[in-house]
């Protein structure tokens, strides 16, 4: 009884540690990059971790392939990441302009813009899962991100469920920012994602086996 739970204590902690210590990869690897250039190649670099975690592969060097990842896809990571500041800044001029119009024609073009911008954020959650998961084309990885959240409607809302309270939990203890702030995030959108992504290629195998019948 005793082995169990302190072979599940240890299994905890052994966790614990991953998380901190690409948490603080993450930060050294960003502040590496000015900040501005150092953020997207530290996510994408993470996030290529975690999945090696999801896919079963623990033992994964992690310091080696974090910095082979943040080295080989710094350039495209980065353009990927000015493309999509550059929509973000693009739909709050949208929305500045409309504040100062006023009747019908501003809640028509509202409501398409609330539209708009939910579909970003989508696209936003799945983008990165989508980066280091598929070898796409540069559009591609955006046109299959915001595919997948849509057609994943459950993942979206249980990932959107569980960043609400992790938010609220590191808004409670903000103690555990510095240390899990990051990786957990990364770890639970990877994790919805990686599972929206064998449940969509489940998916696709049976309906190639029925069509194949």
């Amino acid at each position: 009884m005793m082995q169990g739970i302190m072979g599940g204590f240890y299994r905890a902690s052994e966790w614990v540690m991953r998380l901190a210590y690409i948490n603080l990869l993450w930060i050294l690897f960003t502040a590496l990059g000015l900040v501005f250039f150092g953020i997207m190649p530290a996510t994408v670099s993470m996030f290529t971790i975690i999945r090696k975690w999801f896919k079963g592969e623990t033992d994964t060097p992690i310091f080696k392939l974090f910095f082979a990842t943040y080295k080989k896809e710094f350039m495209k990571s980065n353009l990927l990441f000015i493309f999509l500041f550059a929509i973000a800044y693009i739909l709050y001029i949208d929305f500045q302009l409309l504040s100062q119009m006023g009747g019908i024609i501003q809640l028509i073009l509202n409501a398409i813009l609330i539209i708009v911008v939910f579909a970003y954020l989508i696209m936003l959650a799945y983008i990165i899962p989508v980066y280091v998961h598929y070898d796409l084309k540069f559009f591609q990885y955006m046109k299959h991100a915001l595919l997948i959240g849509v057609l994943s409607p459950v993942m979206t809302i249980v990932m959107a469920i569980v960043l609400f309270i992790g938010y609220y939990l590191f808004m409670y203890i903000p103690g555990l920012i510095p240390l899990f702030g990051v990786s957990a995030i990364g770890y639970i959108v990877m994790g919805s994602s990686y599972f929206a992504f064998k449940q969509l290629e489940l998916r696709r195998q049976i309906t190639e086996l029925r069509h194949g019948t």
